[in-house]
């Protein structure tokens, strides 16, 4: 990190930003710069509120285009009824057995349901009379063995933006009025969980943004006991999100990406993690300036200029990583990169513009009611964690090591995946609901697999699916479609079919049905999921070796060396695995989860190795420009004593960003954002604080070779 100098920068680059700076901080440009970010963002709320009408809707929407599942969704919207139709199940029950006046009823909802005028369903429609014996009037549904229970089926086409929320919402208003009293009535299957989980996501962003803004309100607070310094970063972190959320907004509406509800959530707590961060690194310089001696202004400017190197370095490696995502097959993966490097991006402008032009404008009057920093303030606690490195740094590497070692041994634990039917935390109608279909109806019910076989075969591959354990029954749906010779067959599994081990029961009743129909495709939500989840392995074994390329060769870049980035890459990735190992035993044996989120691993991959070497970036850019005055091994602790604090704090802000996802009813976000939080905090003080400042001690010098110390002094002089 460049010294803070009044001179001007000597290279090119350096000029133009000191312009810059100079500019955004003049007594005209630093209301010019606010006015402009203040309409932006004014934009961008207006934008903000419209951001989900852009948000994709149906899974398949993110599978890739080649899967077996997509292939389905496709000969469905041009060779049949609807499109992405999944299931819905209005079920009813009454624990003393239906009576014949519960049946009329339900008969009779049947009917107002068919008349109902649900945007993209198709007709009401029961897989399961062909086997059913008990019947209710007019064949629109069926009465469990037991005589405790009926449902009523029909289809949605989830690919039709609000259709599934907006049917399910009318059902629910029918159900109010036409149920009789006694009688439970729920909605339940595939669509009942789309339908609960939009509404979970709705009231999730308003959440989340309520407690991120406390916590870092807090945590500011704590930092800095200053309460105009602790409201500056989050009101240009704030205009930075909504000004990106109208760019999001746009670039959707334009069909020029995608995005969905998970994106957006990770795309708030990216922002003002990352964002409170840049701001604190910024503030620390300014006040180190102010420390000195130099006028406010200048020592603004100063500040500035000494921290974008390290700043844009930490958010041009974020932008990096994130955009690799866009290799991906896995379109949900694939649209994540763009909307969260759009995100870092635009949060980098605003960091080294708007923020600059807000402290300009109040002046030293920020940091009230504390005293200006004093060049003789004394980082005790970060004196003596220097003074362990100096004395203990082999000792320290050695037991980190193991310690990571052991953590990541969690990894050999094995465990299930969480399928999309087993997502959600708390009581909603749907589970509830599926507790009872489930206790009277085949488990496979509420995920039926879709079937598209040759007419010639049709009878064939019935037959052979109702003689296969893993099946309870096959079907064919009555013909609906228009010049084709395929058949749909609705197949309904035994068990669970959204356990990691439906997987594999679905697989042999592909392979079963392709002996007998080698085109035969098999769909529905549960094979989704097996395609997705496939996808996702493929993509997660393609991104992370290409991630640790990038910041690789980044790092090379900016410190001028080899063997530094290299022990970095090491020590960050480490450092994920060993928070994997630890996310393992938490949620499979502590919390008692079913499983991890499918995408877990990639996602906090990214996040993590990312956000990670961030810190690292903080720490090494100063120990490079201490160590052309005191040697490696010396400027290593003085970079450790002068960091510490505010790379600590930095730490603590943005784990408790990701740690306000864990705030939320949806179980993969839950996963991720504790998996992020504790990578964060491993980071922060153990990989940070002692790995990395043992290992460059031990290794002096040597830890920029090939080109020696000599280098990074030139490369320090350019600034």
């Amino acid at each position: 990190m460049s010294s803070v100098t009044a001179g001007e920068p000597a290279s090119r680059v350096g000029r133009m930003f000191a312009r810059l700076v100079n500019a955004v901080t003049g007594p005209r440009g630093r209301w010019v710069t606010i006015v402009v970010w203040v309409v932006l963002a004014a934009g961008g709320v207006v934008l903000h509120g419209r951001l989900g009408d852009v948000t994709a809707a149906g899974q398949s929407s993110f599978l890739p285009a080649h899967s077996q599942s997509t292939r389905v969704v496709s000969l469905l919207k041009s060779k049949f009824h609807g499109g992405e139709n999944i299931p819905l199940f209005v079920l009813f029950d009454r624990p003393s057995g239906l009576t014949q006046s519960d049946r009329v009823a339900i008969g009779r909802i049947g009917t107002r349901l068919q008349r109902l005028g649900l945007d993209g369903a198709t007709p009401v429609f029961d897989p399961l009379t062909t086997a059913g014996k008990d019947l209710l009037p007019r064949g629109l549904g069926l009465v469990s063995p037991d005589g405790q229970a009926a449902i009523i089926a029909l289809g949605i086409n989830a690919a039709r933006r609000n259709a599934v929320s907006d049917s399910v919402a009318r059902i629910h208003k029918l159900l109010r009025t036409a149920t009789p009293p006694g009688l439970g009535a729920y909605i339940t299957g595939p669509a009942g969980l789309a339908a609960d989980l939009e509404k979970i996501a709705a009231k999730a962003g308003t959440t989340l943004l309520v407690v991120t803004v406390a916590l870092v309100l807090i945590l500011l607070l704590a930092v800095y006991r200053a309460p105009m310094m602790a409201v500056l970063p989050l009101v240009v972190v704030g205009i930075a999100y909504f000004v990106v959320s109208g760019i999001v907004y746009l670039l959707a509406d334009g069909h020029l990406i995608k995005v969905d509800t998970e994106g957006t959530l990770l795309l708030l707590v990216l922002i003002f993690g990352a964002g409170t961060d840049y701001s604190l690194l910024l503030v620390h310089r300014y006040r180190e300036a102010l420390g000195v001696g130099a006028p406010a202004l200048d020592a603004l400017r100063q500040g500035t200029r000494a921290s974008a190197p390290a700043i844009a370095a930490s958010g041009s490696t974020v932008i990096a990583a994130m955009l690799v995502l866009m290799v991906a097959s896995l379109e949900s993966t694939r649209w994540l990169g763009p909307v969260l490097a759009i995100g870092i991006a635009v949060m980098l402008i605003a960091s080294f513009t708007l923020m600059p032009a807000l402290l300009s404008a109040f002046g030293a009057r920020v940091f009230w009611p504390r005293r200006l920093p004093r060049s003789a303030e004394h980082h005790v606690v970060w004196t003596r964690v220097a003074d362990l490195v100096r004395r203990r740094a082999g000792v320290l590497a050695t037991v980190i090591g193991v310690g990571l070692a052991l953590l990541a041994c969690g990894n050999l634990v094995s465990h299930g995946t969480i399928g999309v039917g087993q997502g959600q935390i708390g009581v909603t109608n749907y589970s509830a609901g599926t507790k009872i279909l489930d206790r009277h109806f085949p488990a496979g019910l509420s995920g039926p697999l879709i079937l598209l076989v040759q007419k010639r075969d049709t009878e064939a591959v019935v037959n052979r699916l109702n003689h296969m354990l893993l099946v309870r029954l096959a079907a064919p749906v009555p013909a609906q479609n228009h010049g084709t010779n395929l058949d749909m067959v609705v197949v309904i599994p035994t068990g669970n079919p959204y356990t990691a081990e439906a997987s594999a029961r679905f697989q042999v009743i592909d392979e079963a049905v392709r002996q007998i129909d080698p085109g035969a495709l098999l769909g529905g939500v549960p094979a989704e999921n097996l395609d997705i989840q496939q996808a996702n392995a493929h993509d997660t074994k393609l991104i992370i070796p290409l991630v640790l390329a990038v910041v690789l060769v980044i790092l090379c870049g900016l410190l001028i060396a080899i063997a530094a980035p290299l022990y970095l890459i090491v020590t960050v990735v480490a450092s994920f695995a060993a928070t994997l190992g630890l996310i393992t035993l938490l949620f499979t044996h502590l919390f008692g989860h079913e499983g991890l989120a499918f995408n877990l691993v990639l996602i906090s991959f990214i996040f993590l190795v990312a956000l990670g070497i961030d810190y690292n970036i903080f720490l090494m850019d100063r120990v490079r420009h201490e160590a052309r005055t005191l040697g490696t091994g010396e400027g290593t602790l003085r970079a450790l004593t002068t960091t510490g604090s505010v790379v600590t704090s930095a730490g603590v802000i943005l784990a408790g960003t990701f740690a306000a996802l864990t705030l939320l009813p949806l179980e993969p976000l839950v996963q991720i954002g504790t998996a992020v939080a504790l990578g964060v905090l491993i980071d922060t003080f153990v990989v940070r604080a002692l790995l990395v400042p043992s290992l460059t001690h031990l290794l002096g010098d040597r830890a920029w070779w090939p080109f020696g110390v000599t280098a990074t002094r030139e490369r320090e002089a350019e600034h």
